[in-house]
């Protein structure tokens, strides 16, 4: 051992890595006579012969070992990607990595499973609520009550090969079916006898939910419920439309 090699350092290096399906982190210790490396994903490693797979296994590990040879060591983290697999702990087994794959392909492996696992935990995060679709007998009748009562703007529909209607409400858009040979049936029971807001119903913000009973009540229209006052302080009023779907209108409190 020289002078130089007594006073320095080992050398260690981390760095990240790229491959098809993901990152991962590759690492290289080197010292005196002596070097290491790996490639760490999210659910396991491949790295060189100095990892010990019975010991690995036991701590539930999914390590899989390559080995260099004289004239290929293995050094920094890239001399694994075309070495030869030789040995894998069981749950390395498990994730699909066999004796015989390059390094680079269990690495992939790895990292598929790694994007598996972020699907099967992740929720699917919506967005918004795009649309509310309702299957109805008289598309005029509708008509009448979700343009003409609502104030709903009808926009263009496409050129589907059954009959109905889209309505944009705010961000969001009613569509109407007509009821036919292939659509589930039009309307919902009436619910008579019961609170009118403890059924399946959709909601509509408006202005002012007590001067829309005033209107409603004006007009014809049967409240089935309301108004009344939310806990939050929002007022509600319930109405059925022509096919008995619950409709809420709902004004909120504003600071």
């Amino acid at each position: 051992m020289t002078e130089s090699q007594i006073n320095s350092l080992p050398a260690c290096d981390q760095k990240p890595l790229s491959f098809d399906h993901g990152e991962a982190i590759g690492i290289s210790h080197r010292w005196y006579k002596g070097q290491y490396c790996a490639i760490i994903t999210k659910v396991g490693l491949v790295g060189c012969g100095i990892y010990d797979i019975p010991t690995a296994g036991k701590f539930g590990q999914a390590i899989a070992i390559a080995r260099g040879t004289p004239s290929h060591p293995l050094v920094t983290p890239e001399d694994l990607y075309e070495a030869k697999i030789v040995d894998v702990t069981p749950q390395a087994k498990s994730l699909g990595i066999e004796p015989g794959m390059t390094g680079r392909e269990a690495v992939e492996t790895m990292l598929q499973q790694e994007q598996t696992m972020r699907h099967l935990a992740a929720p699917i995060r919506v967005q918004n609520l795009d649309h509310v679709t309702l299957v109805v007998k008289d598309i005029e009748e509708t008509r009448k009550f979700y343009l003409d009562l609502l104030g709903l703007e009808e926009v263009p529909r496409p050129n589907f090969s059954f009959p109905g209607a889209w309505f944009q409400a705010g961000g969001q858009q009613i569509h109407i079916i007509v009821e036919n040979d292939d659509s589930g049936p039009a309307g919902q029971p009436k619910p008579e006898g019961r609170v009118g807001n403890r059924t399946h119903h959709f909601a509509f913000e408006v202005a002012d939910a007590h001067e829309v009973a005033t209107i409603l009540r004006d007009r014809g229209y049967e409240i089935i419920s309301g108004p009344k006052e939310r806990p939050d302080g929002a007022v509600q009023v319930f109405i059925c439309d022509p096919d008995n779907y619950v409709v809420e209108l709902c004004s909120v409190p504003r600071t």
